[in-house]
C-alpha cells in the first residue's frame, strides 16, 4: 500500500471513529447537550483535530442521519420479493420501516429530533440537500410501487407523489404516537395499528374491478 493510499485509509478510519463517538454522545445525551468538545474527548482527539474532519456539530449530525437512512433503505429493499404485486411491496416496506423503528430506534429518535418545533437545528445548503436526497430515496420506493400498481391496474389513478407521502406520514405519525405511550388511548398495539392503517390506505386506492 502506497503512502497516499495509507493516509486516505487512516483519514477514513478517523472520520468513522469520530462518527462512532458522536453517535454515542447523541444517543446518550441528545443533540443539544452534546458539544464538539465532548465528542473530541470521547474519541480522544483534540478539538482542533476534530475540526479538520467536520466543520461543526450539524455536519456530524447529518452524517449520522445518513447512516440511519441508509439502514432504512436497505431494510426496505431487502423486503422486496421477485414478482411481488404493488400492494405486497408497500406492505413489505411498511413492515421494514417498523423493523427499523424497533431495531434501530435510536436512529429513529435522531431523525425526528430534527423535526421538533422546540429544537433549533439549522440545516442549510449542502447539508440540507444531502439529507433530503437520502429521504427521497426511501420515499422513491413507495412512489415507484404506487406507479407500478396503477400501471398494472391494481390501483386507481392517483398521484403517486401524494399517495407515497400519505403512507409515509401515516406510519411516522403512528410511531410518534407510540412514543408518547398512548396505547391506553388507542387500545391497540403498534404493529396492529400500522397493519390496519396501511390496509385502509391501500384499500382506498384499489381499483374497482368489473
Amino acid at each position: 500500500m502506497g503512502v497516499v493510499e495509507r493516509k486516505e485509509r487512516e483519514k477514513k478510519a478517523r472520520r468513522q471513529a469520530i462518527l462512532d463517538a458522536a453517535r454515542e454522545c447523541f444517543f446518550r445525551d441528545g443533540f443539544e447537550t452534546t458539544t464538539i468538545s465532548r465528542i473530541a474527548d470521547t474519541v480522544e482527539l483534540s478539538t482542533g483535530t476534530l475540526y479538520l474532519y467536520y466543520k461543526n456539530k450539524e455536519e456530524i449530525y447529518v452524517s449520522i442521519l445518513e447512516e440511519g437512512l441508509d439502514i432504512l433503505y436497505a431494510l426496505m429493499k431487502g423486503s422486496e420479493r421477485p414478482g411481488a404485486a404493488a400492494r405486497d411491496l408497500l406492505v413489505g416496506y411498511s413492515e421494514a420501516y417498523f423493523r427499523f423503528y424497533i431495531d434501530y430506534g435510536q436512529y429513529f429518535d435522531v431523525m425526528f429530533f430534527l423535526r421538533r418545533p422546540d429544537k433549533k437545528i439549522l440545516l442549510e445548503g449542502e447539508l440540507k440537500g444531502k439529507l433530503e436526497q437520502k429521504s427521497l430515496e426511501c420515499l422513491g420506493l413507495l412512489e415507484s410501487a404506487v406507479k407500478k400498481g396503477i400501471a398494472e391496474g391494481d390501483f386507481r389513478i392517483v398521484s403517486p407523489y401524494e399517495a407515497s407521502r400519505v403512507l409515509w406520514g401515516t406510519m411516522n405519525g403512528l410511531m410518534l404516537l407510540h412514543e408518547k405511550r398512548t396505547e391506553e388511548i388507542t387500545r391497540q398495539k403498534l404493529p396492529r395499528l400500522i397493519e390496519v392503517a396501511v390496509s385502509l390506505l391501500l384499500d382506498g386506492i384499489r381499483a374497482k374491478k368489473g
